[in-house]
C-alpha cells in the first residue's frame, strides 16, 4: 500500500510539473535554451504606412523597423508574424490579446506606459513641421497660429498638437495615415503638418513642393517596442539586452544606412 502511495504521489506531481511548464510558455522559458520545434511565435502589430521604418513593396511589408525586429527575434530566439492595421488600434489590439507585440516607430511617453511596458528606445525620435514650399507665412513654430494643421492619428505629433490647440488657436484635423496627411497638405485643406522627421524625410524627397520649416523634440523616451504592461518582464529584459547589443554593432549603422536614416541619426545624436 505505502509503494501505491508513493507511486500515485510521484505521478501526481510530474502532471502537475509538465502542466506548469506548458502554461508559463513566454517569460520564465527564456531562462532556458530552447529547441527549434519549441520557439515561440508573437503576433507583432504595426502600421505598415510609415517608410521607411515599415511599408509595402510588391504586396510584402518591410522597412527599417522589420529587418531590425529580424535580428531582434534572432537574438532573443522567438518567431513572429507581421499584422498591419491602423496605428491607434495598435495598443487596443495589444490589450485585447490580438497581438502579442508593438512595433511600429512607436514613441515611448507617459500616457503610453499607462497601459503599455517600452523596451529601451532603438531610435530617437523628432518632430517636424511641414509647409508648402511657397507659403511665406510659416517661418516657425509661432507663426502656426491660427492654422490649419494636419497630423496622424494616435502619434506624439497629434498628442503635442491638442495641447497646443487652444493657446494656438489650431484647426487640427487628423489622418488615418501620414500619407492622407501630407495628401491634405498638397491640396490645401491644411496649412501645416506635424510628422516624425524620420518617416516625414521620404515624403518631402518625393515631393519637392513640400519643405520643412521647423523641428523639435517629440517629447518621447524614444521610439521603442511594446509589450502588454507588467505581463513580459524576463522577455522585455531579453529584447533590451538585443537592442543594447545591434545598436552598438556595425549592422545597425548598415541597417540605418539601408533606409537613409544614417544622416538623421548622427544629426539628431549632435544635439
Amino acid at each position: 500500500m505505502l509503494l501505491r502511495f508513493l507511486s500515485l504521489l510521484f505521478i501526481c506531481v510530474f502532471f502537475l510539473a509538465c502542466g506548469d511548464s506548458q502554461d508559463s510558455k513566454d517569460s520564465k522559458n527564456y531562462a532556458k535554451n530552447y529547441a527549434a520545434d519549441t520557439i515561440p511565435t508573437f503576433r507583432v502589430g504595426l502600421n505598415a504606412e510609415y517608410p521607411p521604418f515599415e511599408f509595402k513593396k510588391d504586396g510584402k511589408i518591410t522597412g527599417f523597423d522589420v529587418d531590425l525586429l529580424d535580428m531582434i527575434s534572432k537574438k532573443v530566439q522567438f518567431k513572429y508574424t507581421l499584422h498591419h492595421m491602423s496605428f491607434d488600434g495598435l495598443i487596443p489590439a495589444l490589450k485585447s490579446g490580438k497581438i502579442d507585440m508593438i512595433m511600429s516607430s512607436m514613441s515611448d511617453t507617459p500616457e503610453r506606459e499607462k497601459q503599455v511596458d517600452f523596451s529601451i528606445p532603438y531610435y530617437e525620435g523628432i518632430t517636424i513641421y511641414i509647409k508648402q514650399k511657397g507659403n511665406e507665412e510659416l517661418i516657425d513654430k509661432d507663426s502656426i497660429k491660427g492654422k490649419r494643421v494636419g497630423v496622424f492619428l494616435g502619434t506624439v505629433q497629434e498628442q503635442a498638437i491638442n495641447r497646443m490647440k487652444a493657446e494656438y488657436n489650431l484647426s487640427v484635423i487628423p489622418s488615418d495615415s501620414i500619407f492622407g496627411a501630407i495628401m491634405n497638405l498638397k491640396t490645401g485643406k491644411v496649412d501645416v503638418v506635424l510628422a516624425d522627421g524620420a518617416t516625414a524625410l521620404g515624403y518631402l524627397k518625393e515631393n519637392p513642393e513640400l519643405i520643412e520649416f521647423w523641428s523639435e523634440s517629440d517629447g518621447s523616451n524614444g521610439i521603442s517596442i511594446a509589450l502588454d504592461k507588467g505581463k513580459h518582464a524576463e522577455l522585455l529584459t531579453r529584447i533590451d539586452k538585443a537592442i543594447k547589443e545591434i545598436k552598438e554593432s556595425d549592422a545597425y549603422y548598415e541597417l540605418l544606412d539601408k533606409y537613409g536614416l544614417l544622416v538623421h541619426y548622427r544629426a539628431q545624436a549632435m544635439k
